[in-house]
């Protein structure tokens, strides 16, 4: 609990305040691929936060209804026992998804903290702009010292947005937070549905892996066509969360 509770106060340091701020790692003058429109995070299809409420909400809830299935069909198997004995057989199993349950919910809170500390950490590390970050920059070329005519690799601080906030989001664009974070959900609760569903359920495990896995895609594609993420941003991210979910 402790360092679960310290990584979400580092998480909330690092995504939502200006304390740490990503590393300048310079572009091109009049860069296209760094001048595409900028969109609000209020008009996102799926905002950071929204993105963190279902990818924790959805593979608890599921992996919560699969211990209690679980819990039920054992519980029936009992039925041929006396009846006291069957209780206590029913009550220690019941303890014991209990604890499986919060074990594995446990896991999947703690891993996705750590993939959104580690996707953090690469974003201020790296400093990559966006496909937007020219938009909201607005540098202003004529304090360099050499003319855009040369096309010189501009490493200067020289932004004249008004928005600072938008300007520092802008310089974190690798990996994708939102590919990083649905690619571990989805990748994690997969591997307990394949570790949970018997061979019986030859259609409902492909089903529901097939569900969140296609999921996960979709989300991480929001961010290629609203111009938040390049392309390998999303895909590197994939890779990054779908890592660290078979780790854990």
């Amino acid at each position: 609990m402790p360092i679960l509770v310290s990584s979400v106060v580092s998480l909330y340091f690092l995504e939502w305040t200006d304390v740490f701020k990503p590393v300048n790692s310079g572009y091109n003058c009049h860069d296209r691929s760094l001048s595409l429109p900028y969109i609000d995070p209020n008009h996102e299809v799926i905002p950071l936060l929204m993105l963190l409420s279902l990818a924790f909400a959805g593979p608890a809830i599921t992996i919560m209804i699969g211990e209690a299935i679980l819990f039920c069909c054992l519980s029936r198997r009992k039925t041929g026992v006396g009846t006291e004995a069957s209780i206590n057989a029913a009550g220690c199993n019941f303890n014991s998804f209990i604890r499986r349950a919060i074990r594995f919910v446990g896991v999947h809170a703690f891993g996705l903290c750590a993939t959104a500390l580690i996707t953090d950490i690469l974003q201020l590390m790296t400093g990559n702009p966006t496909p937007y970050f020219l938009t909201v920059c607005k540098p202003n070329y004529t304090t360099l010292n050499v003319s855009c005519d040369k096309n010189p690799y501009v490493i200067e601080d020289i932004c004249s947005g008004a928005d600072s906030a938008a300007i520092n989001q802008g310089r974190k664009s690798f990996p994708s937070q939102h590919a990083t974070l649905a690619s571990f959900a989805a990748v994690y609760i997969s591997m307990y549905f394949n570790s949970t569903l018997t061979d019986s359920s030859k259609l409902l495990k492909p089903l529901l892996v097939f569900s969140f896995i296609i999921s996960a895609i979709i989300c991480g594609l929001t961010r290629i066509i609203q111009y938040k993420n390049h392309a390998v941003d999303v895909y590197l991210g994939f890779l990054i969360g779908g890592a660290i979910a078979v780790y854990l």
